[in-house]
């Protein structure tokens, strides 16, 4: 092969991987927010607080009806928020994710709506009745169904050291028969930890949704209490920029007392920015009664 053609087929090679990376959607996203917030078991603790991020997303077409996405979050210093997807026209999607839900009950741990902050958030460290609880994120492998007939399927694996994570849920459309209306079920075993199930219904019609989920922690360690919550919820869109939810989040925690909290959110959108506020309240934290807080705040935010 002489030299001119070995320079056409390398410029031709060139050419090529540069059309390949061109045909690719690239995208930066951003946001930014400062927070005042005020919980009564805090002393002596600054209640301001700020938040950034960065999330770069790239994603092309592959043959045969697929495609590929990927993307990064930097929040912050660190490296946060990763996901690599495959999607098919006919057999869904499958993704690989850190600190994201690639599949299973993640997706529907929490299907109660609110305009801020849930209402056991923020108050204590631990939001305890949630399906979720226990199920790693971490480099997990998930698959989520295209929809069909209204019903979606998804599974989530995470492998770890000592045992695995791995979680399943199915999601209906019920519209066809009542309009505004979905339901959906899952769980999760969570190997020698605990297994988890979860149930909601939820309803919208206008501005209007409700919602109602019950979910069960079950610990597999003899001596530790077993979780069985109930939440309920409901959100109004005033208008195109003003939201408002309120809920009420009970959790029974074995034998113990049944740890209570409720709270009210609202929001209002306003081009990119958006502000919003909650009030949350928690009796009995964790099952300890008279163990009561409260905490409320007010968040700006911006999209970019």
């Amino acid at each position: 092969m002489n030299k001119l053609t070995k320079v056409g087929l390398t410029a031709l090679a060139s050419t090529m991987v540069v059309a390949s990376a061109n045909a690719a959607d690239w995208s930066i996203s951003g946001g930014a927010s400062v927070s005042y917030t005020n919980v009564s078991t805090d002393s002596g603790v600054n209640p301001y607080s700020f938040g950034d991020s960065l999330t770069f997303s790239a994603s092309g077409d592959l043959d045969g009806g697929m495609s590929i996405s990927t993307s990064m979050e930097i929040d912050g210093s660190a490296m946060d928020d990763r996901k690599i997807a495959i999607s098919s026209d006919t057999m869904g999607t499958v993704s690989i994710t850190s600190s994201l839900t690639a599949g299973g009950i993640g997706r529907i741990s929490d299907m109660v709506p609110t305009a801020s902050e849930e209402v056991y958030d923020v108050v204590d460290a631990d939001d305890n009745g949630l399906s979720s609880t226990g199920v790693s994120s971490t480099n997990q492998i998930g698959w989520v169904s295209n929809e069909l007939g209204g019903m979606t399927v998804s599974v989530g694996h995470t492998s770890l050291a000592k045992e695995s994570d791995t979680s399943w849920t199915l999601q209906y459309d019920a519209s066809s028969m009542v309009d505004g209306l979905s339901l959906g079920y899952g769980m999760a075993d969570n190997g020698t930890t605990s297994e988890n199930e979860t149930l909601y219904v939820k309803y919208t019609m206008g501005g209007l949704t409700l919602a109602w989920q019950d979910s069960t922690v079950n610990y597999d360690a003899a001596g530790t209490s077993d979780e069985d919550a109930t939440h309920i919820g409901a959100s109004f869109a005033v208008n195109e920029n003003l939201s408002v939810s309120v809920g009420r989040h009970d959790v029974e925690m074995g034998g113990a007392s049944e740890e209570e909290s409720q709270g009210i959110s609202a929001s209002y959108t306003m081009g990119s920015m958006t502000v919003s506020g909650f009030a949350n309240s928690t009796d009995n934290i964790a099952g300890s009664s008279g163990t009561n807080a409260s905490a409320s705040g007010v968040t700006v935010s911006f999209s970019f």
